[in-house]
């Protein structure tokens, strides 16, 4: 079982706590803070695992991913549109655990023949859908992450979204079988992520809420302690 999975699982709160410098939606996000401060508040206050976006809409780069792998030493998804297998190289290179797919973008052939790729490589897929469509007949290999995205990637996140969506598409993406089924994107408050988990998700990936809060702290320690109690009625 891959560092990326075992971690989230283990978790109190399986939190993927996401780095971005920039939304499209809302602008600068760091506010002047350093990338890897954030990540290692992130970490300091309990999130098993990381999300840094290196792609160019979040001015992110694989640099800043380097600096934050090795700043916290906690397993990090490289969330970036990947679509050629050079890209696996220098991610696995850059300190990632594991590497983001979107099922929007390419075709299953090619999503999965990435897949087995990057996990021969020894990186987790964490791939990416938003619609049903996307999901029907897609047969995952062991050792994947499944996300349902509650927003539409081709907005370029300027669509409200809403936890709702993942809920709606629950039962189709439970049936590809994941090794982890993540909620991902557009969740404000605390109880938006733990509608999630009591809906049956194993995890959520949060990140505009976290980076927007006046304190960095008590934003991510508000997600964490309402998973961690959610976690808790399931066990």
């Amino acid at each position: 079982m891959s560092a990326f999975i075992e971690a989230l699982r283990v978790a109190a709160a399986p939190l993927i706590a996401e780095v971005k410098p920039f939304s499209p939606e809302c602008g600068d996000l760091l506010r002047g803070r350093a990338p890897l401060v954030i990540a290692r508040s992130y970490v300091a206050q309990g999130a098993p695992c990381l999300s840094v976006t290196t792609g160019r809409w979040h001015h992110g780069s694989l640099a800043m991913l380097k600096e934050i792998a090795d700043g916290t030493g906690v397993p990090i998804l490289r969330k970036d549109f990947i679509t050629r297998r050079a890209q696996l190289a220098e991610s696995h290179a850059a300190g990632a655990s594991a590497v983001l797919f979107s099922a929007q973008l390419l075709r299953q052939q090619e999503l999965l023949g990435l897949a087995s790729q990057a996990l021969a490589l020894g990186l987790t897929p964490f791939i990416e859908a938003d619609a049903v469509s996307q999901l029907e007949g897609l047969d995952l290999p062991d050792g994947c992450v499944l996300a349902v995205c509650n927003r539409d990637i081709r907005q370029q996140e300027k669509d409200h979204g809403s936890v709702d969506h993942s809920l709606g598409l629950y039962q189709s993406a439970r049936a590809c079988s994941p090794a982890l089924l993540v909620s991902a994107s557009a969740m404000r408050q605390p109880q938006e992520a733990v509608k999630a988990l009591q809906a049956g998700f194993d995890s959520v990936l949060i990140g505009t809420a976290l980076l927007l809060h006046e304190s960095i702290e008590q934003g991510v320690s508000a997600f964490i302690h309402a998973l961690s109690l959610a976690k808790k009625d399931f066990i």
